[in-house]
């Protein structure tokens, strides 16, 4: 299939083209390349690459022509980034969802079907003490901006379907993400420890750590994105699925814990009184396995020991801005 990715040169986006030219599809980018071409170096001259904005419908229209899926990755991530620029969060998060849906379904155009769209298992908050686990059916009930947004999005893509039969989108709500991409990302708790551990010797906890946080490595994301495009219509058409895998199921003082197996001279400290994030939940992600067939590869530790390893061996500036979301004005 050609298949439009958003957001193609992102954390995500850049794993995503890899496994889809693998599959044999046809992916193109459409960006704003907020975060340079980084993450599309490695394809060069193997994909097309679109400069624009998912927030244009011109931008997108153009985009559009030719295509048989669409891959809707472009976003602001994280709450500590929307709070940055809220007009920016809305454009980007909500209205770029609305103006691709309403493209792809506009009897002008011709009809881009299959759409899937990469949400968060952060619009389900603080489930602690009300659920011992999530499923895609537990009531959303989100704590921040960002997490509102996603739901928001979700909303407005399955009222279209609900107004148009023959699209067929798919929603994947993705657990915390960790791991190496070709786009780093090092404001990710896991990514985070690990940094902090290599180069400080020390991570700091706020709170007691005992809040849960259900992780997939990113390279995760990718294939169950890739497996989801490929299966049967029939089978992921308006549904909703968890991507994430239950054996990451950590608090956050597990996942400090397993960094220090890793880097042993690691001093793990304590801040209580001081702001947390509240979000805590393990989430059941049996749907996306026993339904679309993907599975998990990699554990916490793998993830770890593979960014220490690009700590160690890669000569980046690993304390630039570029490296974290939250360090970007965005317009």
């Amino acid at each position: 299939m050609k298949v439009l990715v958003t957001g193609g040169a992102g954390y995500i986006g850049s794993l995503v083209l890899e496994m889809l030219l693998e599959r044999g599809h046809e992916p193109v980018v459409l960006e704003t390349f907020f975060w340079g071409r980084i993450g599309l170096e490695r394809l060069e001259g193997r994909v097309a690459v679109l400069e624009g904005d998912c927030r244009s419908s011109k931008d997108v229209v153009y985009a559009l022509q030719g295509v048989d899926a669409v891959i809707h990755l472009a976003g602001i991530v994280g709450e500590p980034a929307c709070k940055i620029n809220y007009l920016a969060h809305h454009t980007i998060n909500v209205e770029s969802t609305r103006t691709l849906v309403h493209c792809c379904t506009d009897p002008n155009l011709d009809l881009v079907k299959d759409f899937i769209f990469l949400s968060s298992c952060s619009v389900y908050g603080n489930v602690k003490g009300l659920y011992d686990e999530v499923t895609e059916d537990t009531p959303p009930s989100p704590l921040s901006l960002y997490a509102d947004g996603k739901l928001q999005s979700e909303r407005i893509i399955m009222e279209q379907a609900a107004r148009v039969p023959h699209f067929q989108p798919t929603i994947l709500r993705l657990t915390t993400v960790f791991g190496w991409s070709p786009r780093p990302r090092l404001d990710l708790v896991t990514n985070l420890f690990a940094y902090r551990a290599w180069k400080e010797g020390r991570i700091t906890i706020f709170g007691d750590g005992q809040q849960y946080r259900s992780l997939i490595h990113v390279a995760d994301v990718a294939q169950a994105v890739v497996d989801t495009l490929d299966a049967p219509a029939f089978m992921r058409r308006n549904r909703v699925f968890h991507v994430g895998e239950e054996t990451n199921n950590k608090t956050v003082k597990e996942i400090a814990e397993i960094v220090k197996d890793i880097l042993p001279k690691t001093e793990i400290e304590f801040k209580t009184g001081q702001p947390t994030d509240r979000r805590d939940y393990r989430i059941n992600c049996q749907r996306l396995k026993n339904v679309i067939g993907w599975r998990a590869r990699y554990c916490v530790a793998d993830g770890i020991r593979d960014m220490v390893d690009k700590f160690n061996t890669l000569d980046l500036d690993w304390s630039s801005s570029q490296y974290r979301n939250d360090g970007f004005q965005y317009e």
